[in-house]
């Protein structure tokens, strides 16, 4: 099994601008962003309204073919085995060298309902939210407690399936000096035949104890190089061109904030925008890409969210993420903490209406509420 993935592709970019500055810096990029990535985004914008729909979970689990399904960060298929009339869950391929307990278990048909085999208080079931088709377990209350995104083959071999993954990470960023940059997909590094810059190819691997993210980026071949640079004859690979560049490391942590960040393994011979500072540096996250949603946690009201995406963030960061689909409404909150803090958030408005919910921010609710009852 190959264990080295093509990833998602990722790219930072420096960028000034006015911190009231409230355009959409994505789509000031638009014409650079991977295509998968800003299709994506705008299906999501159209879609996030949908009603929660349940499929036929027995039809589409029980019939003679692999399927494929993420939860963001590792990938797992499902077979049908008309002899136990057991559908067989298993890792199909994954990010980390070792399994983890995030394993989904076997699934077995009772009457016209699946439960999983160890655990028959929970219900598996194949649901549409908004554009993803998501496999569901959910408990006796009818709360998700894990969810998986459906994938293709395609989606699995390009590595187009980790743009859940982006989602979470993506966003503009106020960095220390004051000026912005965005974390988000792959660009077109190759005009003008440049040779300093990253070729953005993509591996990361979690540490499950602390939710760090190593992100290896940057290692593959450059097409040329600028003879008059001093650099070019120093790099790699005759001379510069065709040059073979060795990866750089980051290794982000998700914070109330947004990022932290640090350059664990630099490549002396790529630029890299923005450049970090040696240790810790803060990224101030501003906004999520999707065009007027607001918030630092924008996807929890656009896309329905999985048990090891969230797994990500400190509890205290889902307590606000799970008020901020609220204050995206303009309720108010008991919480003094809470209040305090959307008070502070320039696109907060108070409504005084009656709060209602779209069914992927109900998904989302219920689901964080889970996730932080095991944290």
């Amino acid at each position: 099994m190959k264990q080295i993935l093509i990833l998602f592709l990722l790219a930072m970019i420096a960028f000034s601008a006015n911190a009231n500055d409230r355009e959409q810096i994505f789509w000031c990029h638009k014409e650079n962003i991977n295509n998968l990535f800003k299709q994506s985004l705008t299906a999501d914008l159209e879609h996030r309204n949908d009603k929660l729909q349940v499929l036929n979970t027995k039809q589409m689990l029980t019939v003679a073919i692999e399927q494929l399904w993420t939860d963001g960060r590792f990938i797992f298929s499902t077979m049908y085995n008309h002899k136990s009339k057991m559908v067989m869950a298993g890792y199909n391929q994954y990010m980390e060298p070792t399994p983890t307990m995030a394993m989904p278990h076997n699934i077995k048909v009772v009457g016209n309902k699946m439960k999983v085999t160890d655990n028959t208080t929970l219900d598996v079931t194949v649901e549409k939210l908004g554009q993803y088709t998501m496999l569901v377990y959910r408990n006796a209350q009818g709360a998700p407690v894990r969810a998986y995104y459906s994938i293709t083959n395609d989606m699995r071999n390009n590595g187009d399936w980790t743009i859940f993954l982006q989602y979470i990470l993506a966003g503009n960023y106020k960095l220390a000096d004051g000026k912005y940059s965005v974390f988000g997909p792959k660009l077109d590094f190759y005009e003008g035949d440049r040779y300093n810059c990253d070729p953005g190819l993509f591996q990361f691997y979690i540490y499950p104890d602390n939710n760090l993210i190593d992100i290896i980026y940057g290692e593959g071949r450059v097409s040329g190089g600028d003879p008059s640079d001093p650099k070019y004859g120093k790099m790699p690979g005759g001379g510069g061109a065709a040059a073979i560049m060795g990866p750089m490391t980051w290794q982000v942590k998700l914070t109330n904030e947004g990022l932290e960040a640090k350059v664990t393994n630099d490549e002396p011979f790529v630029d890299h925008n923005p450049r970090l500072a040696k240790g810790n540096n803060v990224l101030t996250k501003v906004q999520c890409p999707w065009q007027g949603i607001d918030g630092k946690w924008a996807f929890a009201s656009v896309i329905p969210l999985t048990h090891e995406l969230l797994k990500l963030f400190p509890k205290e960061t889902l307590e606000l993420m799970r008020a901020e689909i609220y204050a995206r409404h303009g309720d108010t909150f008991k919480s003094d903490a809470n209040q305090k803090y959307f008070d502070q958030q320039s696109w907060y408005k108070k409504s005084g209406k009656p709060v209602v919910l779209t069914d992927i921010e109900k998904f989302n609710v219920a689901l964080i509420k889970q996730v932080m009852a095991t944290l």
